[in-house]
This record gives C-alpha cells, structure tokens and sequence, in this order.
C-alpha cells in the first residue's frame, strides 16, 4: 500500500500521509435525551385538537340521544355541538398558551389548574348560550343558574374521567421510555467490542508492513474507541462527521484505492446539532461493506449534507455491487433499525431514515430536524 489517500476535490486521492481530522469530542456526560414525557399532551397540534373535537361531539350526541329530552333531538344535537365546540376550543386554546408555565406546576396544582381552566370556560360559554339562545326565540325549561350548574356538572365528570384516563397514559408512557433507554444501554455494551475488534485487524494488519501507518492507524482507533467509550450518548452533528471522518482513514489504509470518498458538505458552518452517538458512522460502514469491499475498481462513495430551514439532510450513496464472496467482516452490529430506534427516542417523528436503490446506487437519506429557539435557549 502506498499510504493513505487525502481528501482533494472531494475524493480520496493517493499521499504519502493522512490527513489528521479533528480530534473526536464527544458532548461530556451528557446522557441520550430521552423524549420529554410531557405533564400536558400537545394541545397546539392539529392531530390533538381534531382528536379532542371529535371526543367532544361524541359527547354532544351522547346528550342529544339520552332519554328524557322534551325538545327536538336534532335541535338539542345542533345547540349542543355549537356548545361543546366553543367549549374545546377555548380550552384547547388557553392550555396550548400556558402549556410551558403549567407544565412547571407540581402534579397535583397541574390538575387543579386544568380543571379550573375548563370549570371556567364552561361557566362562560354556558352564560353567553343561554342569553343568545333566549333571544334566538329558544324557550329555556330551568334557569339560567340551574343551567350553568348542570353545565358545570358535565364539565366537572368529563374532565375527572380526561385525568383518570391521562394518568393510565402516563404511566404507560414511563414504562416503555425505560424500557427504551434499558434496550438502548444494552444495545450500546453490545456493539462497542465488536467494533474494537474490527478496527484492530486493521491495525494488525499494518504493524509489519508499515509501522508508520499502523501507529497513525492506532491513533484514529484511539479517538474512535474514545467516542464509543465515553460516558455520554450523544454528540454534535460535526463531531459525528468527525468520527466518521477518521473511521474511513482506518479503512484506506486496509482497501487503499478501492475507497473512494466524495464529500459534498455546505461551506458555512453546520447548524448545532445533537444526535445519538454513533449515528453517521455505521451508515458509511455498511457502504464500505457491502460496495467497495465487493468491488475489485476504485468504488465511490458520496456523502452529501443539505442544510434546510426546518432540517438537516444527509445523504449518503454508494454503487450496489453484487456479491462474489462473503463480506470480510461482521461490521460493528449496529443496524439501521436500531439507529431508527435511537432517533425515535430522541426526536419522535421529526427524524427520519429512509434507504432504497434508485439507477444502481444504494442511497440512505437522514433527515435531522433543526432545533428551534426555544430549544436552544432551554
């Protein structure tokens, strides 16, 4: 082997000396974030208020079929549905406003905060209905006092069943958050020898043939074990590139020029990005995997970061190569669900990792959301 290639124009082009990246750094002791288990689902969300409008109609015409109704039922479905409507919304509304500075409240003033919430816009909205109902010509049977308490009194029966039910969700909530974490701490003790053990063939490989190499070799392992090693979860997306960039100087010095890497990254600085450790790394370890280790030509591998206002995209190509001989290596054991797994935990449904062949490339796309402002600042 002539040495190790460097990055020129994009590609790894042949040297006499690798390049040194950045030395990895890792985010301290910072653990994987978890979701946060909101004490208040997300009120302000479409998927929220459709569900509670229809729970609220549900409940409307559980009252407009209910016996004993003197007036016409249709009629009594109409008011009704107008009535539980405005109730929703208004409520919806305020808790989707005060959900930060409610959610800051102990459990028991959280409660007791919400249900004085909807008491109160009940006994608003009933009072406002009863008085344009009356002049719309509608001839109330009770009083208007009568009429808010009955009112209060759905009110007060709804919203104690809403927290029974909430509270049975947020128990289950917890429950499969720690079993996540639990699966994840054993997923991360799993994967980290099996990685050591790949790159140190590597490193074995090179002591006799060239000491050099090998001693630069056992510095990269050493920031990339470092990484795996450390006590926290979690990095930022340029340490992750960081990583990934010295897990390929590993591997040009073991496949020479077979590797070859196209870099397509923006020329301002990347947006600050958390993510699960060891993210990008095993994406471009299954491209050297199953491409350039089958391909006996110089085999290109591109990775490509598009920056966006709501996201980040990392794409990452490589040609399909069919397969002549088993693959060298068991890779570090790190599947793509499972990194679909840690990104689920850490940004719900606002990450993604999709893969699929198009034109004889296998493309993987990682969309990272961007964090907001109030996220920073937190």
């Amino acid at each position: 082997m002539d040495g190790q290639g460097k990055y020129r124009q994009g590609a790894f082009m042949s040297a006499d000396k690798p390049d040194q990246p950045k030395p990895y750094q890792s985010q301290g002791d910072q653990s994987l974030p978890q979701p946060p288990i909101m004490a208040l689902p997300a009120f302000c969300t479409p998927r929220i208020l459709l569900i509670t409008l229809l729970l609220g109609f549900g409940l409307a015409l559980l009252l407009a079929i209910a016996p004993g109704v003197a007036e016409d039922r249709w009629i009594r479905l109409g008011t009704t549905s107008w009535f539980v409507a405005w109730v929703t919304l208004i409520t919806v509304g305020v808790l989707c406003a005060l959900q930060k500075p409610l959610c800051r409240l102990p459990r028991h003033w959280l409660l007791v905060v919400v249900m004085s919430i909807l008491l109160i816009v009940t006994s608003i909205i009933s009072i406002l209905a009863y008085q344009s109902l009356t002049r719309l010509g509608w001839n109330p049977f009770e009083s208007q006092f009568a009429f808010l308490l009955h009112n209060q009194a759905i009110a007060s029966v709804v919203g104690v069943m809403g927290i029974w039910i909430f509270s049975l969700h947020w128990a289950k909530t917890r429950r499969v958050t720690a079993q996540t974490k639990a699966e994840l701490d054993a997923l991360h003790a799993r994967i980290r020898p099996h990685f050591l053990f790949n790159s140190l063939n590597t490193v074995a490989a090179l002591i006799d043939t060239d000491p050099k190499a090998a001693e630069a070799a056992v510095l990269d392992l050493a920031s990339i074990f470092r990484a795996a090693l450390h006590a926290g979860d979690t990095a930022s997306l340029e340490d992750e590139l960081a990583l990934t960039r010295r897990y390929l100087a590993l591997e040009r010095w073991r496949l020479g020029p077979r590797l070859v890497v196209e870099w397509v990254l923006p020329k301002d600085p990347l947006p600050v990005i958390t993510l699960p450790i060891l993210t990008i790394q095993p994406l471009v370890e299954n491209a050297v995997r199953y491409a350039v280790e089958r391909s006996f030509e110089p085999c290109t591998i591109r990775i490509e970061c598009l920056v966006g206002e709501q996201a980040i995209s990392l794409l990452i190509d490589n040609p399909v190569i069919m397969e002549t001989q088993p693959p060298a290596r068991d890779g570090n054991g790190i599947s793509l669900q499972n990194i679909r797994d840690r990104l689920a935990l850490m940004f719900g449904d606002r990450a993604s990792l999709r893969t699929g062949v198009i034109d004889a490339h296998f493309r993987v796309k990682l969309v990272l959301p961007r964090p907001k402002a109030d996220e920073m600042q937190g």
